[in-house]
């Protein structure tokens, strides 16, 4: 008797691992879940988000049983799958070194960044007009037209200045006649009042109002673009200004720390809605947390048409799921299902339910 109780000691001892590892026929995987929209969405026991649905389509294609359980935060959700009390997790984690030596990663099914949000400026359309005349892509256009045409009256005047002294005048008058006549030809008036006479000077008339017509066109659609286009406008245009603003971040995320690591002074904040009720309520400047669920966050709160999202580029994060170490031939199945799903316009939908860019 006692030798028969030690096989079958033995024999559930080799045993567990293999059925821990791989869910018996019929045994419902048990997937871990928590609240992070747009990725995870939990609403009146209705479970939805981007995740979520990639999810359905891996595990229809693979015939998986499953149930979620969910978990009030993060942390207590990995506490649980290191235990052993879940099998997989579809919330969206970072592959980090720490878990690849703990766990089974999935391949990478979106690359998240690190978005700004900032209040829109509202001003008033005679100063967004003055505002626009006066910008830098206009005052670039009009330096660089100026300058070609200067280095063309010289070369004009010099051509003409001996034989053509009446109409371009000796001195530093004579290149100005140039560039009157320069300007007069590019916007194609023609006046007349001066016409180059050498052979020189002609060649370079010819050449110059072909060129002079191409630029003026692009100058203009330039000059038109600043002009017309309406733009989001925020004080915050790229990661470079949020070190002379006041910015909010979550507390103790990784976002916190990008800043830290960019000497950017900032605020702790508990929640994504309190940091942006901080945004448009004039506390902070900028608030940055995932694009995606920023903008979630955002239209959820009705705030799209007071505030915008700047992408930064920063902090680049490797979205996977989440398995046991034990589990390789569920995650290598898993990954085969999610690539065709991802290859596929299924996932672009995905993306554009939940208004997220691809």
């Amino acid at each position: 008797m006692k030798r028969f109780i030690l096989i079958l000691l033995f024999f559930c001892a080799f045993l567990s691992p293999v059925l821990a590892s791989q869910p018996a026929e019929g045994r419902k995987l048990k997937i871990g879940i928590t609240y992070a929209p747009p990725y995870i969405i939990i609403q009146k026991g209705i479970v939805s988000g981007v995740c979520v649905d990639l999810w359905r389509l891996i595990s229809d294609s693979l015939k998986l049983s499953y149930e979620y359980k969910v978990y009030s935060s993060s942390d207590s959700l990995m506490h649980g799958l290191h235990k052993g009390d879940i099998d997989l997790t579809i919330l969206p984690l970072t592959a980090t070194s720490e878990r690849l030596t703990k766990l089974r990663l999935s391949i990478p099914f979106y690359i998240s960044t690190m978005g700004i949000a900032s209040r829109i400026e509202k001003q008033s359309p005679l100063l967004q007009l003055v505002k626009n005349i006066f910008s830098w892509k206009i005052l670039r256009s009009g330096i660089i037209i100026l300058l070609i045409a200067t280095v063309f009256a010289v070369f004009l005047w010099l051509a003409e200045r001996k034989k053509n002294s009446k109409q371009f005048r000796p001195g530093i008058m004579g290149v100005t006649d140039g560039i009157w006549w320069a300007f007069v030809t590019m916007t194609t008036v023609g006046y007349g009042d001066m016409i180059p006479k050498t052979v020189i000077g002609r060649t370079l008339a010819i050449f110059w109002m072909f060129f002079a017509i191409g630029m003026f066109f692009i100058a203009s659609g330039v000059i038109s673009s600043e002009l017309t286009v309406t733009k989001l406008q925020s004080q915050i245009k790229d990661p470079n200004d949020l070190k002379s603003c006041k910015v909010g971040v979550v507390y103790r995320t990784g976002y916190a720390e990008t800043l830290s690591r960019h000497n950017i002074h900032y605020t702790t904040f508990k929640s994504i809605p309190d940091g942006l009720k901080a945004v448009d309520a004039g506390l902070i400047d900028a608030f940055v947390y995932d694009q995606a669920i920023l903008q979630f966050v955002i239209d959820k709160l009705n705030l799209k048409d007071k505030i915008v999202i700047i992408p930064s580029g920063l902090n680049l994060q490797y979205f996977s799921y989440m398995t046991g170490k034990n589990n390789l031939e569920l995650m290598d199945n898993i990954n085969l299902a999610m690539l065709n799903v991802i290859d596929s316009d299924s996932w672009d939908d995905i993306l554009s339910r939940y208004g997220i860019e691809h």
